[in-house]
């Protein structure tokens, strides 16, 4: 479970052997967690887009990255 990225109050991570769709996770500090899809950005979870704005914008600039990631950790 590579951690991707910090941020002040969470953290972006990637799952090996993790199911479909391709996606990230976010952790927040206070243990809430959600997935966003590399492709769409779009959430599933219990936090809201305005929460995690910094980590949006990480994830929509490293698309490409992060997807062949996905690919090296979920073959």
């Amino acid at each position: 479970m590579p951690v991707l990225q910090r941020f002040p109050a969470s953290r972006v991570v990637l799952y090996a052997g993790d199911h479909l769709l391709p996606h990230i996770h976010i952790q927040l500090d206070d243990g809430r967690e959600c997935t966003v899809d590399i492709d769409t950005l779009k959430i599933k979870g219990r936090i809201s887009q305005r929460e995690i704005v910094g980590e949006l914008e990480w994830i929509a600039s490293r698309q490409t990255f992060l997807l062949g990631e996905w690919k090296r950790y979920n073959p």
